[in-house]
């Protein structure tokens, strides 16, 4: 045992410079020390002063070859009496033995409390004694004095002769206790050992041992087979502790976009409208680079454009590991595979441990993020119980009256639809929900974490920063030259069959005159997110035509779905019952994200994917185009709101639609300000992200 100066002065009570002077003439070693430049004295514990030594005696520091010269206890003259105890007991009874032995040769000056305190405290070699106690320590060194006065074996003295022989109890239990005991454990994991002893008491009468003993039987067997006892408890909480783990998960990946993980989950965050979203990743798994998309559910379309999302961000994938969830086994997710080239892996149900990296980064996410952000609602039972119990009685009190002073104010009618929103929300009473973030917000935040603190954290699984080992990969990235026929692939695809020159599809009847033709014949359509068209080609992939139903025009396809779905619009009154927020004044995960400095940017050199699909569709769309401009002039509509050049209304499309192609967004605003069209919710989008775009084409246009 050595000490540095340093070492010595807490236990000594001393200040350094008077331990240098006293330690001068005392033997050393010189050895280096971490954080130290220079190489640190060291002194034995029997070359320091005599006086030091019995002050770190008096602390419990007694050097290791003593603790071992009094805990060795030789088991030669030992008598029945220790060999059939059990194993805890000789251990107890060998630990005070060796504890009163090293009691013995303290000084006798040295105070006994803390001396106690000490030893216990600085030894690992009597923890199985747990907290003991003066009297007990009086009590264990009378036994000892009495027991080494008479000649008797010390060690014996202290074994614990209380109750049966250990293992007799359950001996008493026969095999048909012992599977009906086994089959207790196994079918309910929350029946406690009274009720099974109650009920195997109705089985075996007078026969049945006490509780003690099936309690003992139980502790042996779930020691014997841990393997099943865990798994009897929870089956995933087994796989994950028990199961082997071969090689490693991310070796498959060689490059980025070799493969991806795929995976949706719900946020433990309720946002301001009182809804829980889903929330979307795509993974790299080379790279560990992830996208998120905040979606309200997780459905076909949803995942759409999450790949859209990340295909502009990452490029095309090679591989996706998706599971068994009907959202990515549909037919619009395979139809995006197929037309991209992507090659979807399925996993088993219940088989996290097969999308690692995923599961990994949304446990992460609601660590780092999630957690610091108003709203969280705890990953789990226990923390969201944890979170519902701070809120004090007296804040929920005065919600309540807040609340009511609020009807005070409000029509019948209004009251109604606030105490609707109060069933379906009540748990929410007390929170900030002033406070809270809107979907969009949340999406925000969710990218600005990515990419200033994930992407630019160094990563245990790469040991290195997701960005940098992205940037160092020097494998082009495959992707869509151009996003409006990315949203096409995007589109689901069928196989439809031409009925009276018409397509049926989503309880729309879609015509064309190039369809009259083929009635009774199969075609591949691909049905974009509006409602009011689709792209029809033949088997070959030839584009054939846009057919269009006129009464869905403009309608969105994956609105229209999630139409069947709505959630009750009333928990938006949730907002009106509490006002009062918090002031929070400590640094936040937001105030992290907003000063992120030094980050370090994308560097993607992107190449043009090539497809079946893919190269069909760059091919068609001049031949859609000419057919755009050729159905415009073959139209005999004319919209008489708008004049062109010499004053004569505009020739439009017999639908009133506009064209399906713009060259750019300058042209797109320029078609809707000339022709009156009622602006969408991207083209409001595009008008605020773009202002100097909308400024030249309303220069261009012919509008007042």
């Amino acid at each position: 045992m050595e000490f540095t100066v340093k070492e010595l002065v807490p236990y000594l009570e001393i200040r350094q410079q008077n331990i240098d002077k006293a330690l001068k003439k005392c033997l050393y070693k010189l050895k280096e020390v971490e954080g130290s430049t220079k190489k640190v004295k060291h002194y034995k514990f029997e070359d320091l002063p005599e006086r030091y030594q019995r002050k770190l005696r008096s602390k419990g520091v007694v050097p290791e070859d003593e603790v071992k010269e009094v805990t060795n206890i030789s088991k030669a003259n030992f008598t029945g009496t220790y060999i059939l105890a059990s194993p805890d007991k000789r251990i107890k009874a060998e630990q005070k033995c060796g504890l009163i032995k090293l009691y013995k040769k303290r000084d006798d000056d040295l105070n006994q409390q803390q001396w106690l305190d000490e030893i216990l405290r600085s030894s690992l070699d009597f923890d199985a004694l747990g907290k003991v106690t003066l009297k007990q320590l009086n009590d264990w060194l009378r036994k000892y004095n009495e027991t080494e006065a008479a000649g008797g074996n010390v060690v014996e003295c202290f074994i614990d002769k209380r109750g049966a022989k250990a293992g007799a109890g359950i001996k008493c239990m026969s095999d048909d206790m012992k599977k009906v005991a086994e089959a207790y454990f196994l079918k309910d994991t929350f029946i406690t050992i009274t009720e099974v002893h109650l009920n195997m008491l109705e089985t075996f009468g007078e026969l049945m041992p006490s509780y003690d003993v099936l309690n003992n039987y139980y502790k042996e067997w779930k020691v014997t087979n841990p393997l099943l006892y865990d798994f009897a408890q929870s089956p995933d909480d087994a796989k994950n502790k028990h199961k082997p783990a071969i090689g490693r998960a991310d070796e498959k990946a060689k490059y980025r976009n070799h493969y991806w993980e795929l995976d949706s989950t719900p946020a433990d965050i309720i946002c301001a409208d009182g809804k829980r979203y889903s929330i979307m990743a795509a993974l790299d798994i080379y790279s560990r680079r992830v996208v998120f998309h905040v979606s309200e559910t997780s459905s076909a379309y949803s995942i759409a454009q999450l790949l859209r999302k990340a295909i502009l961000t990452l490029g095309i994938p090679k591989n996706v590991v998706i599971d068994n969830g009907k959202d990515y086994t549909s037919n619009h997710f395979m139809s995006i595979c197929y037309n991209l080239g992507i090659n979807p892996i399925k996993v088993p149900p219940f088989s996290g441990e097969k999308k690692p990296h995923v599961e990994r980064v949304f446990g992460r996410l609601s660590r780092e993020l999630f957690m610091q952000v108003a709203g969280y609602v705890g990953s789990n039972v226990s923390q969201k119980a944890q979170i519902q119990a701070r809120q004090s009685f007296a804040h929920k009190i005065n919600s309540i009256q807040r609340w009511r002073e609020e009807l005070k104010s409000k029509s019948n009618e209004e009251k109604k639809l606030i105490k609707d929103a109060w069933k379906i929300k009540k748990e929410n009473l007390g929170l900030e929900l002033n406070v809270l973030k809107s979907a969009e917000q949340l999406q925000v935040l969710c990218d600005n974490w990515v990419k200033k603190l994930y992407d630019q954290k160094k990563h245990k699984g790469i040991n290195q920063k997701p960005i940098i080992k992205w940037n160092k990969c020097h494998v082009p990235v495959e992707t869509v030259p151009d996003k409006t026929m990315l949203n096409l692939l995007l589109g689901e695809s069928f196989v439809r069959t031409v009925r009276k020159g018409k397509i049926r599809h989503d309880n729309c009847h879609y015509a064309h005159e190039n369809l009259v033709e083929l009635s009774g014949q199969k075609v591949l359509i691909q049905a974009p997110d509006d409602m009011g068209l689709i792209f029809v080609h033949d088997e070959k992939m030839k584009f054939i035509c846009i057919a269009e139903d006129p009464q869905y025009t403009g309608q969105s396809r994956a609105m229209a779905k999630k139409s069947e779905k709505v959630w009750n619009a009333l928990t938006r009154h949730l907002d009106k019952m509490i006002k009062a927020s918090k002031d929070i004044a400590t640094v936040t995960i937001e105030d992290r994200i907003e000063k992120a400095k030094d980050i370090i940017h994308s560097n993607t050199i992107t190449v043009a994917k090539k497809t079946e699909v893919i190269e069909a569709t760059i091919k068609n769309i001049p031949i859609i185009e000419a057919q755009e401009k050729e159905a415009l002039e073959k139209s005999k509509k004319h919209d008489f709101k708008n004049k062109d050049e010499n004053g004569l209304p505009q020739k439009v499309h017999e639908s009133g639609r506009r064209p399906v192609f713009f060259k750019n967004r300058v042209e797109r605003f320029v078609w809707i300000l000339e022709h009156d069209a009622e602006w969408t919710a991207k083209d409001i989008e595009l008008k605020e992200k773009y202002p100097k775009s909308y400024e030249t084409a309303v220069k261009i246009a012919k509008v007042s």
